[in-house]
């Protein structure tokens, strides 16, 4: 047995504190060209990551040092001590501050899929049918992932999950042949909700392929419907980091009012690792340190901070574990009482990004809608950027929710004060 091995060549060369994660991963991955299936591909891998402490003065202080190094499973006796002395001695020259690792546990949670017999419905929802768009190019991603977690205090702990992900581009033709990519990523395999996106990404082509250049406003109001929404909502997130207050990336404090004087919807913010559509939920964290739903912000107000053992334990707060997923309270008001007088309302970006420790945002935009109070208009083109620091007084969110990635919470959100690159 493979983690036999690595436990007696830890022994061997004197490794006294050590975590071991085996990882096992069956997947079938579809590639298909339009409709046609064009690759099927299979595999079942494990793999195991070793990280290796070291404890040591120097200079009259203590420091914790740790390497991390892959283990193959071909590799013999001989080849996994050499490799585990050289972790040891790479060890040595990180010096951190001393911390603990995760104390004795057992709990062994995995158990039998039986999601590759769903792999022919799940296509079958994917290939939904649009008069003015198609689906170019799909690819097919279903992982079964086995994991167990191991340290040299007596940690034992386990858990299996099921991932699905699904990358397709839709095609559509108006003054030219256009493209968009879209990527969902789920551990749900309602096959309504999995037509519901591909439906709704079609429809969008089709109203891309009509966009018109953005026009050259500003001081209107911006919807983010999706795509940017989790991504500004993220800063609340990163602010309330143990490692980001720890290595003064963020100066949040307990008590602290993140929105400041805000007029619009208050966030309340939660880490929950149990919300089963998620592509990232788990019972337990890379040092395997179980997880559990735990509010950060109230009506924008900081009440604790979120990190692994390690940082929390610098910052004297309980430890939440590293977050797998976030939550975000819904607004009041919906996507279509946003929708009133002049906005614009952006889809989808070319590439969106958001600087957690700044506040700073902005995408180039590939579609969305203006509203010049009446009429509304197919826009691509242009850009947005702000800062949410600046804006964030004005922010709205919506009564509609989505759970895709690591995210759940309003589907839509709404901010004034952001600037609006035209080209028209």
């Amino acid at each position: 047995m493979m983690i036999d091995k690595i436990t007696k060549s830890l022994r061997a060369t004197g490794v006294e504190d050590w975590k071991i994660i085996e990882k096992s991963v069956e997947s079938k991955e579809l590639f298909f060209i339009k409709k046609t299936l064009d690759m099927n591909r299979a595999k079942k891998v494990t793999q195991y990551e070793l990280t290796v402490y070291k404890r040591f003065k120097e200079g009259g202080k203590k420091y914790m040092g740790s390497a991390i190094v892959k283990i193959h499973p071909t590799m013999s006796q001989d080849e996994i001590e050499k490799v585990v002395e050289r972790a040891l001695f790479a060890a040595g020259f990180v010096k951190n501050e001393p911390y603990p690792i995760v104390k004795p546990m057992k709990k062994d949670l995995r158990k039998s899929s039986k999601a590759f017999d769903r792999i022919d419905d799940i296509v079958n929802a994917i290939f939904v049918d649009d008069a003015k768009a198609w689906l170019n190019s799909t690819e097919v991603f279903l992982n079964v992932e086995n994991v167990r977690i191991l340290n040299s205090v007596g940690l034992d702990v386990a858990y299996s999950h099921e991932r699905l992900e699904i990358e397709f581009v839709t095609t559509c033709k108006g003054k030219e042949e256009i493209e968009l990519y879209w990527d969902l990523k789920t551990s749900n395999f309602s096959l309504e909700n999995i037509s519901s996106k591909v439906t709704e990404a079609l429809k969008a082509t089709a109203d891309r392929a009509v966009a018109r250049p953005i026009p050259k406003v500003n001081g209107i109001p911006v919807i983010f419907d999706e795509d940017g929404t989790e991504e500004i909502l993220s800063y609340y997130l990163e602010k309330s980091s143990a490692m980001n207050v720890y290595e003064h990336m963020s100066s949040a404090k307990v008590g602290d009012k993140l929105q400041g004087n805000f007029n619009g919807s208050p966030v309340t913010l939660y880490i929950d690792p149990t919300i089963e559509e998620s592509y990232f939920s788990k019972p337990f964290d890379e040092d395997g340190l179980e997880l559990k739903k735990f509010r950060l912000i109230d009506k924008g107000i900081l009440l604790s901070y979120w990190g692994n053992l390690r940082f929390s334990h610098y910052l004297a707060t309980t430890p939440t574990g590293n977050a797998t997923n976030f939550c975000v309270e819904a607004g009041e008001k919906s996507i279509d009482e946003f929708r009133s007088g002049k906005y614009i309302e952006l889809k989808t970006f070319s590439d969106f990004q958001m600087d957690t420790l700044t506040g700073d945002f902005g995408g180039e935009i590939r579609l969305g809608w203006y509203c010049d109070g009446e009429k509304r208009t197919p826009i691509t083109g242009g850009s947005v950027s702000g800062n949410i620091v600046d804006v964030q007084e004005t922010l709205e969110l919506s009564k509609e929710t989505i759970r895709e990635g690591a995210y759940s919470g309003p589907r839509a959100l709404k901010i004034c004060g952001a600037k609006i690159a035209g080209i028209e």
